[in-house]
């Protein structure tokens, strides 16, 4: 099996307001097909997220770059590309109709800014892309998602603690209605008081520069790792390998849709960060994007501030 090993720049942090990844960097894609690894074949790529109750997101177009040349944005941006996203509401019947305007190299956002239009949760928004080639024709780019229902913090249990306590950052939240399907999320935290002093001792140890640990993530974790309250709620305790500052931070849940959860799934053992797939059977990231790579993604997000505590003699 032959897995492409070309390198595209991932700008994730776009959506998640810089705060969702520990260090942005490159990270080695597969398309959903295969390709000679000694013969480089262009791709383009889509980035996009969808949040609910925010407005309509910036769509952001390239190409990848061979990996002896790198990964700039601006020099692999696409550009003249007829961009629309459908919202279809919950009786699946005619979709509003968003044409987007491109905004800067290879960035396009709605044309229209009315921004009474949100993303409305358990709806579906579908994209279709059609990119000019040099021959004359078009190049086609499809995707969709169904965004993830909001929730909420229905009792703050601790939302302060000494860091490494047996006592944690512990909330219970309400289930986010999903027909059934299963819930996943992505813990992130963002600390409101960065310094070198108020680094915690675990990510002094893992990073080579201060900054890189402001804005962090954890990993993907399903329903089934809450405690199942009587009343249908979820307990959630924050792990302490997640906070990298004392002091004031703002924990971030992210309900994933089902393109957001096979990427992060399937990136980690692309990408050297772990798995148990034997050699030779290392599996392409999934995408979810017709004519291209990338993510088009939904989700919904609650935040929580807390405050985490320096330990005595620390």
């Amino acid at each position: 099996m032959h897995i492409n090993t070309y390198l595209f720049k991932h700008r994730l942090s776009a959506f998640f307001a810089g705060f969702i990844f520990l260090i942005p960097g490159l990270f080695s894609l597969a398309g959903c097909n295969l390709y000679e690894q000694d013969r480089y074949q262009q791709d383009f790529v889509v980035e996009s997220y969808l949040i609910a109750q925010e407005p309509l997101p910036e769509i952001r177009l390239s190409t990848t770059a061979p990996f002896d040349e790198g990964y700039h944005f601006e020099k692999r941006a696409v550009a003249d590309a007829n961009v629309r996203l459908y919202h279809y509401d919950e009786t699946e019947k005619v979709p509003s109709v968003y044409q987007y305007l491109e905004n800067g190299q290879g960035i396009y956002v709605p044309s229209d800014q009315d921004t009474s239009n949100r993303i409305m949760p358990r709806h579906r928004y579908r994209l279709e892309v059609d990119i000019p080639l040099e021959n004359g024709d078009n190049h086609r780019l499809e995707a969709e998602t169904i965004i993830p229902d909001t929730f909420s913090v229905q009792k703050i249990i601790r939302d302060q603690a000494v860091y490494q306590s047996a006592e944690q950052l512990e909330f219970r939240i309400t289930r986010n209605r999903t027909d059934g399907r299963q819930l996943y999320y992505i813990y992130s935290t963002k600390s409101l008081e960065p310094s070198e002093e108020n680094i915690t001792p675990f990510w002094n140890d893992a990073v080579d520069d201060m900054n890189d640990a402001i804005q962090i993530r954890t990993t993907i974790v399903n329903e089934e790792n809450f405690d199942l309250n009587p009343d249908e709620t979820l307990t959630l305790r924050m792990p302490w390998i997640g906070i990298a500052f004392y002091g004031k931070n703002t924990i971030s849940t992210f309900s994933l849709d089902d393109n957001t959860y096979d990427y992060f799934r399937s990136q980690p053992v692309q990408t050297g960060g772990g798995g148990t797939l034997s050699p030779g059977e290392i599996q392409n990231i999934i995408y979810h994007i017709d004519g291209g790579i990338g993510l088009f993604g939904g989700m919904s997000v609650l935040k929580t501030d807390v405050n985490v505590i320096r330990p005595p003699g620390r």
